[in-house]
């Protein structure tokens, strides 16, 4: 279950839409090794892709895609329609339910 309080604006990006960097390439990296879909999703809403540091080292070369900010937002709610055993909720949670140490659940 994932639950978002405005499902139209689910993966909405900031007002800087790059994906990649020095920094969140890394990241970006770690995560598609894992299996997850940042840099699928960033393929395929990307407009313009550029090499970061090509002055320096082969070392520091860093990609950076710059994105669409509404495709990016469309294709991950399409992606994320099309996951087995994943249902997506709109609503607020206003509280999360335990017991004892144990999250049993949420209030909506």
């Amino acid at each position: 279950l994932l639950i978002s309080m405005d499902i139209t604006k689910m993966a909405q990006m900031s007002c800087n839409p790059a994906m990649g960097g020095v920094g969140k390439g890394q990241i970006l990296r770690e995560i598609d090794a894992l299996g997850g879909y940042s840099a699928i999703i960033t393929d395929k809403s990307s407009i313009q892709f550029r090499m970061l540091n090509r002055s320096k080292g082969p070392a520091m070369w860093s990609p950076r895609a710059q994105c669409d900010r509404m495709v990016f937002s469309q294709a991950w709610r399409d992606t994320l329609e099309t996951i087995p055993n994943l249902y997506l909720w709109q609503d607020k949670v206003v509280s999360i339910l335990h017991k004892g140490d144990k999250v049993t659940g949420v209030k909506t």
